[in-house]
This record gives C-alpha cells, structure tokens and sequence, in this order.
C-alpha cells in the first residue's frame, strides 16, 4: 500500500523522548483498552493485533483487536488465529491496516527474546511494524519497531485523543454493551487492584512467618517443660531418698531400730579399731626417741635386781613379780566408749581430775579438734 502524507495529531500526549525517525502514534481508546486487556488477568498473556495506518513519517495505531491464542507461543498466529482476525478487521475495522502486534507479560521484564523475535519476523515481516510489549504489574512498557537491522527499541511514543467511533463500537461490543472509562481512571484501578494482591501477598507471607515463629516458640516451650518436670521428678525422687535416709540416721541416735542399732556397732567396732591403730602408731613414734634411755635403765634395774636377789632371793622374787604387773599395766592403754553426751575435756576431768591431759589424749587418738567426738566411738586414755 501506498504510503502517504499525514500531518501529526494536536492533542498529543509524550511519553518518553520519542527521538528521530517515524514516529509512533496511539489512539487514547486504543491505549486504554489494551492497558485493560492486560489488568483483566493478570497471571495470563493477553495478545492483541494493531491496526490503523501510516506515512512517510509516522504509525498511527487507531485500533486494537484481541487475539486470544493461548498461552503456547508454539501455536501463536496459526492459520485458523489468522482467518479470525480477519474476520474481525472486516466486521470492526475495515479499512485498516495490519501494523503490528500487542502483548501482555505480567511479572516478566519487557525485553526482547528469541522466540518473541522469531514470532515477528515470521507474521509481521513489513518494515516499520510495531510490537508493544508490557507488564501491567511493573507498569513497564515499551514500542519496539521493525528496520533493517531487526526489532528496535524506541525511547518514546504519543498518546493522541480523537473520536475514534470504530474503536469504541468495538470496546463496547467486548464489554457487552457498555462504555469504556478514561484511561486515567482504568489505570488507578488497576494499579490499586495489583496493590491490593500484593497487600494480600504480604499479609500471607507475615502470617506464615508469624505462624511459623509460634509454632516454633511453642516447641521450644515445650522441651523446657518437658525437661523441668523431668528435673523435678528426679529431684523429688532424691529428697524422698534423702529423707528417708535422715529418718533412718534419725532412728539410729534414738535408738528405735535394730537394724540401725547393728549399723551403729559396726560403726564403733571401724572406730575402735581404727583408733587402736592410732595408738599403736603413736605409742611406736613415742618410744622411739627414748629407745636407748629406756634400754639403759632397764640394764641398771636389771643389774640392782641382780644383786637384789642375790641377797634376799625372795624379796627379789616379790618386787620383780609386782613390777612386772605395774609394766604390763602400764603398757597397755585404756580404751573409753564415747556415750552421747560425752566430751573430750568431761572424759578427762573425771579420768584424771583435771585438764592437764587433754592435749595428751587428743595426740593419743589423733584429734586435732577436742571438741569433735561422737558418740559410739572408742578413744585411747593414757
């Protein structure tokens, strides 16, 4: 078709900086209704084909036919997609013009891709065809126009506002006889629509976390219980333990209990013995030092027992036999069963009369507190 001469629309609105080159021109009802095209779904690609017609110096695009293809790209633009839209070209827009193509990618950024590529060199082959390719959610939008080298991106395009009877009829045939809303009023809708779905998004997700959080607190509370309760039973179990020991050790003092009573023989008897034992080790460190002296004396008596008994035999015979008793007494220490009540200085005071031994009956028994007897245990007297 033969291009021809066209001067530009007056009310125009810019968007971005157009640049050289022909320009690109798109009716204000044709915006607006693929900008509602893209908001009606907004989890599916929405296609549409661009019609109108164009000059030396600019595309006009007067018109916008929904191509509903499917979401395969593989099947985009068949033979039975083609025969419909020109159905509806002839019944909607008849004396228009194929431009180009529209389409909607929600949540995808607006850049070219190979398959996109492919799919309009193979349908929309013409120098100076469009493709506009959006993203309702980003409000991401941009004109890409074919020239020798491929698809280029252009860095602006208008919005120009005229009549436009075919494109109304048209929207208000898709809207079963209803009119269609300024753009500006559409895109506040749709833009507080995909607010709204994202509030709710992040409504979800805060509730998961929140969930997520409790159950995990929840949890943790539990083990801590859990673990208390354990810890108490255990610590219930050894006090009844311990009680009982105390009301066992408790019966033994009194005296209420044979089998206590046995304990606490077998307690004096260790005791006696042991005691016995820090005698002998005390005695033995005691007459150590002594040793020659004691062996010296004992030679002088022996030689004076001598002659002694050379002289009054008998005499000798008594004062031997009485002396060894008082050595043989003498050696042998005295043993005292400690009774309740008793302390080390009483023990001594009715023993000897006195104090004066206390220090001697404490290194006797290896005490190193005289105050620290019990009752049941055996102590060495001097």
């Amino acid at each position: 078709m033969e291009k021809k001469e066209r001067t530009f629309p007056r009310n125009t609105r810019q968007i971005g900086e157009p640049g050289t080159g022909a320009r690109v021109f798109i009716e204000d009802y044709v915006y607006t209704y693929l900008r509602q095209l893209a908001g009606d779904r907004l989890t599916c690609m929405r296609t549409a084909v661009l019609l109108g017609r164009r000059d030396v110096s600019a595309v006009y695009i007067q018109g916008a036919l929904e191509a509903d293809m499917g979401q395969e790209r593989g099947k985009w633009f068949s033979n039975e997609s083609w025969s419909e839209i020109f159905r509806g070209v002839q019944t909607w827009f008849d004396g228009m013009e194929v431009l180009g193509w529209y389409l909607s990618n929600p949540g995808f950024p607006v850049k070219l891709t190979d398959d996109l590529k492919s799919l309009h060199r193979k349908h929309f082959p013409g120098q100076e065809t469009v493709f506009f390719l959006t993203d309702i959610l980003e409000n991401e939008e941009v004109f890409f126009r074919q020239e020798e080298s491929g698809l280029a991106p252009l860095p602006g395009y208008y919005i120009y506002y005229e009549k436009n009877e075919q494109m109304q009829a048209y929207i208000s045939r898709q809207h079963g006889g209803l009119g269609i809303e300024p753009e500006g009023v559409l895109t506040d809708r749709a833009a507080a629509r995909f607010r709204s779905t994202m509030q709710e998004k992040k409504e979800k997700n805060s509730q998961k976390k929140l969930m997520t959080l409790l159950y995990t607190a929840c949890t943790f509370l539990v083990m801590v219980i859990l673990v208390i309760g354990v810890t108490l039973i255990n610590n219930y179990d050894r006090m009844t333990s311990m009680e009982s020991a105390l009301y066992r050790i408790s019966e033994s003092l009194n005296g209420e209990s044979d089998w206590n009573v046995d304990v606490e023989q077998a307690a004096q008897e260790e005791n006696r013995l042991a005691a016995e034992d820090a005698a002998e080790e005390a005695l033995s460190e005691a007459v150590t030092p002594q040793a020659e002296e004691v062996q010296a004396d004992a030679a002088a008596v022996a030689e004076e027992d001598g002659a002694a008994s050379q002289e009054n035999p008998e005499t000798a015979q008594e004062g031997s036999t009485e002396e060894d008793a008082e050595t043989t007494a003498a050696a042998e220490p005295e043993h005292y069963l400690v009774q309740v009540g008793d302390t080390l200085l009483g023990i001594c005071r009715a023993k000897y009369g006195g104090d004066e031994r206390l220090d001697e009956i404490c290194e006797l028994n290896g005490l190193e507190d005289s105050d620290k007897i019990y009752a049941g245990q055996t102590i060495v007297l001097p």
